[in-house]
């Protein structure tokens, strides 16, 4: 057969278009010549990647029809269809063409290549490794394949051979930012953080323009405490990419962290703007601490969740939830977190959750994070009837041992914390999901039957705004440790306090002020003299101390008045409390564990409850002491009650005295009777389950 060299000349042509990304000069080309050679499946396959790449999968998928009508054994023709069948989400059928492809050439790396893909986006972690397996024996020098298997790798846990098929893919292609990316994800998970940290540099520095890599390595930075650097990153990110939302959640959250006040206005109205306006990738605990509303917290949760929805449907499809088929007896109540270790989750439930082995209940603790060695872990590990940590497992494997423990309920105490899981909880792992105590707000999911509250946190007028149905319990939401040392502190000199004049304090993390709150500390410290406001150090080489003392001198307020007390052990830390007259709480994120210290102490945290769940928490505790006086109702109360109770230092200590002896009649530190109350709302909530009467919003008579 004669070959027509005018054909081969615009096959070349059309090749290098498309290399150079010139997709319409191509398509436009590609046309002509099917005028003069309608019969050559080539071309048509080559138009078909012109319209496929330009998201025209119609005319894409046609012309591919075409080609393999011409040459129905094209592997080439078969594996571009299966691209188009999986844009379009039709992943049965592309798997069926690389199949098809398969059986002709079983071999060919590409093909196995790209089954090895589709596997991995329906969840098949396994079968896509092997297929990438066989694609790299086929062609050892295909980088695609070595990254794409570590990928697969890495979601099954197998991370030494996850990273050293990274390392092949970098060898092979030494420039590639994508393979930096996944050798950062896998150095991370084996706890190599300044490994990941640079390889994720490499990743940045080899794709500027990607915004995901600038974003991940301005995250490594902030985690590292280089956070002039993440700052940098996180702008670079929004340069690069102005509407990528998580960098603008964490630029944001990060000046809050810093108290870099003067820079956020601006920030803040953008997030905010983009809630309203639908914005994707917004991070929902970013908003708590902005001034949102209800609505908007919500908003931005639903959309978080629908997007980890997304995630998961392949697998979903792969893995769904089995019958639930229980033996008749003791109700199996899971919880799960990333707290379960020193961390202000586990300081509040510890106790409970030893209590609750002498109830009706089994618990089953499950762990994500790894065992930091620390008391609160193992008297966890002891008090939970089963604990099991599944911190390093995939995540296919952690649905697995969800659903072995057969939990009627499960309890998911992170909700949008770090170290969340909610891809996890959104496979189902249990018939009745419950959302309580980190994450204080509505998750938006249609995964979360219930949210655990009180009538105080969430007022008949914000109940549209929790997409949960609310199980009430008749006392303040949160639980204590009533175990907690009450050791004597230091004197007031060794503590870096004056030794007279009223001692205001606020120890919450530096991310919870706002100017709004420091404003108000500024007025109360510059009318009651000698006072002074004692507050926790930032983060090394954070600069936190320095900026809030020229914002107090800027204030009229001598910066010595600002006392910051270094990070000590817990014990210590709640020892602190003794020295304190009046706990000066934030808004709109309040003291939530920090407050239940403080009470617990006995010092009294004046308040302002706000709109939001964040904002009503302490209110919730004081008001379950009967002190609802120190919930005052705007800032002017607040700042007048603080003024009067710090001029009036006999009246302030009646306070405290008060504070110390309502604390331990009130039922907010009656772990016993906090115990039976929780298991009867759990009991409760499984009942309607079982009868089949849906979700509804469920009361504990106090």
């Amino acid at each position: 057969m004669n070959f027509d060299p005018a054909l081969g000349i615009g096959l070349t042509e059309l090749i290098e278009l498309i290399s150079h990304g010139d997709l319409a000069t191509a398509r436009t080309r590609a046309g002509s010549l099917l005028q003069r050679y309608p019969g050559q499946a080539e071309l048509w396959r080559l138009s078909a990647i012109c319209a496929l790449q330009q998201g025209e999968f119609d005319a894409a998928e046609s012309a591919l029809a075409q080609a393999l009508k011409l040459a129905p054994n094209s592997i080439e023709s078969l594996c571009n269809m299966a691209s188009v069948h999986t844009a379009r989400g039709r992943l049965d059928e592309a798997e069926r063409a690389l199949r098809h492809a398969l059986a002709l050439a079983p071999h060919h790396a590409a093909a196995l290549n790209n089954l090895g893909s589709l596997l991995d986006a329906r969840g098949d972690y396994h079968g896509a490794a092997d297929c990438f397996a066989k694609a790299i024996a086929n062609k050892p020098d295909y980088a695609r394949a070595w990254l794409n298997q570590a990928t697969a790798l890495l979601a099954i846990r197998q991370l030494d051979r996850a990273e050293s098929s990274a390392r092949r893919a970098i060898a092979l292609a030494p420039q590639w930012g994508d393979a930096h990316f996944v050798l950062g994800n896998v150095l991370n998970e084996v706890g190599r953080k300044p490994a990941a940290l640079d390889a994720w540099r490499q990743a940045a520095r080899f794709a500027p323009d990607n915004p995901s890599f600038r974003y991940q390595f301005a995250l490594a930075l902030d985690s590292h405490g280089d956070f002039t650097a993440a700052l940098r990153e996180y702008e670079a990110c929004l340069r690069a990419a102005p509407e990528f939302w998580p960098a603008l959640s964490q630029l944001t959250y990060l000046r809050r962290r810093l108290c870099d006040w003067h820079q956020l206005p601006p920030l803040s109205r953008r997030l905010l703007d983009g809630v309203d306006h639908g914005a994707e990738g917004i991070t929902p605990f970013s908003i708590l601490v902005e001034d949102s509303t209800p609505a908007q917290q919500l908003a931005c949760a639903r959309r978080f969740a629908a997007a980890r929805q997304a995630q998961i449907a392949p697998l979903e499809t792969r893995l769904a939830p089995r019958p639930h088929g229980r033996p008749a007896g003791t109700l199996r109540v899971g919880f799960i977190s990333a707290g379960f270790g020193d961390h202000p989750t586990a300081l509040l439930i510890v106790e409970l959750i030893e209590r609750l082995r002498g109830s009706q209940l089994r618990t089953l603790g499950y762990a994500t994070t790894a065992d930091d060695g620390g008391a609160l872990r193992q008297r966890l590990a002891s008090g939970f009837h089963e604990f099991h940590d599944i911190s390093a497992q995939s995540l296919e494997a952690m649905l697995r041992s969800l659903r072995d423990g057969h939990c009627d309920i499960l309890i998911d105490l992170d909700g949008y914390c770090e170290g969340s899981r909610p891809q996890l909880l959104a496979l189902r792992p249990a018939p009745l999901q419950v959302n309580w105590l980190a994450y204080p707000g509505s998750l938006g999911a249609p995964w979360c039957e219930y949210l655990i509250a009180d009538r105080f946190l969430i007022p008949e007028q914000q109940r549209e705004h929790y997409s949960e149905r609310i199980a009430w319990m008749p006392r303040c939401y949160q639980p204590s440790d009533t175990t907690r040392a009450a050791i004597q502190p230091p004197p007031r000199s060794q503590l870096g306090l004056p030794e007279k004049g009223i001692v205001f304090a606020s120890f919450n993390q530096s991310w919870k002020f706002t100017l709004r709150s420091f404003a108000r500390w500024m007025k109360i410290l510059k009318t009651v003299p000698d006072s002074v406001l004692w507050l926790l150090a930032g983060p090394a080489g954070s600069a936190v101390e320095e900026r809030m003392r020229r914002a107090a001198n800027a204030a009229g307020v001598d910066a010595q008045r600002l006392v910051f007390a270094p990070h000590v052990p817990h014990a210590e830390h709640v020892a602190r409390y003794r020295r304190v007259d009046l706990f000066l709480d934030t808004n709109p994120y309040n003291a939530h564990t920090t407050a239940s210290d403080a009470l617990w102490a006995g010092c009294p945290v004046l308040t302002q409850p706000g709109a939001t769940f964040a904002s009503r928490v302490a209110g919730s505790l004081n008001h379950q002491l009967g002190l609802d006086e120190l919930n005052a109702a705007s800032d002017h109360a607040y700042i007048e009650l603080a003024i009067r109770l710090g001029q009036e230092p006999a009246r302030l200590r009646v306070l405290r005295e008060r504070v110390a002896a309502t604390g331990r009649v009130s039922g907010l530190f009656d772990m016993a009777a906090y115990a039976r109350d929780f298991e009867a709302l759990l009991t409760l909530m499984f009942r309607h389950f079982e009868r089949g009467d849906g979700p509804r919003d469920l009361e504990l008579s106090a």
